[in-house]
């Protein structure tokens, strides 16, 4: 994907293990040939942007995921998971550290922070908004804390001029922020789960996975205007964003049902007006510039 400073911002929502929806979203707008100006990413959503600003296709994406899925029965990275911590840390997130695996990756895939990547964070202690962008700032840290939710995965500490900040999950301030965008935005927002599961490996999942159904920890701040923004909203009912106890097989359902939902409502926006194809920004531009 090359980027351009005239085309759409698109924001990939909150949603942990549903995270295989985004690359079928990103796989519909490669097709569609809608260019991509920035992107912003929220808890998976930040990983997958990521992986995207970077340079790694869809397919790719997919197959960091489901690594992933894989991965969390590494007794070996559970170990390295488990680092020193003050007792406020442990107190709002517990003790599994997210940042020796997510250094691991950025430095196995070169990943680099991009002026094309935002990553949304939320400052607990006063309940704000962190936005990590341009290329001057820890990527791993940055994605740690985006993906941190509460009473489940440590948070970060991190210093703002002279503010100490505690940053957890960018969805404790909105699952799909689009506050930052300038203009519309494609917003990949997955829905919560109404099912009960029909794939889970522990207690755990289907513990979290009814914790989604009726308490989310990170509350429900989801809703993005639908006539400012073009809103696709994906996910399986079945799939808890904490449910991390599925199979391949449901990890490509995922996908499918974002390319899907997203093929179908960029079109209809494609037709109405609402955003470009790489045709009709380069048509609209040649316009603007003969006009000028």
């Amino acid at each position: 994907m090359k980027f351009h400073p005239k085309g759409v911002e698109v924001v990939l929502g909150a949603g942990g293990a549903k995270g295989p929806g985004h690359t079928g979203v990103l796989k519909a707008i490669e097709e569609l040939k809608i260019p991509v100006s920035k992107v912003t990413g929220v808890s998976v959503g930040s990983l997958v942007a990521a992986l995207y600003a970077n340079g790694l296709s869809p397919e790719q994406i997919f197959q960091e995921l489901v690594q992933g899925l894989k991965n969390r029965k590494d007794p070996t990275l559970l170990l390295k998971a488990l680092t020193p911590a003050d007792p406020f840390s442990l107190i709002v997130g517990g003790p599994i550290d997210l940042v020796p695996a997510m250094r691991e990756m950025v430095a196995r895939l070169n990943l680099e922070a991009r002026d094309e990547l935002k990553i949304v964070a939320c400052d607990i202690l006063r309940h704000e908004p962190v936005v990590f962008e341009g290329s001057q700032y820890d990527l791993a840290k940055a994605l740690t804390a985006s993906c941190a939710l509460p009473t489940v995965l440590r948070p970060v500490w991190h210093q703002d001029g002279m503010t100490p900040r505690l940053l957890v999950d960018g969805a404790v301030y909105h699952y799909n922020p689009t506050d930052f965008c300038q203009d519309t935005a494609i917003v990949s927002s997955f829905k919560p789960a109404t099912e009960f599961p029909q794939e889970f490996e522990t207690v755990f999942d289907l513990y979290f996975h009814m914790r989604e159904m009726y308490a989310p920890i990170a509350g429900h701040r989801r809703y993005v205007d639908p006539h400012k923004h073009v809103v696709l909203e994906i996910g399986l009912a079945d799939v808890a964003g904490l449910n991390f106890g599925i199979s391949v097989e449901k990890a490509r359902a995922m996908e499918e049902d974002g390319y899907q939902t997203a093929m179908k409502m960029l079109k209809e926006a494609i037709a109405a007006g609402r955003i470009h194809t790489e045709e009709s920004l380069a048509a609209a531009l040649s316009a603007s510039a003969t006009s000028a």
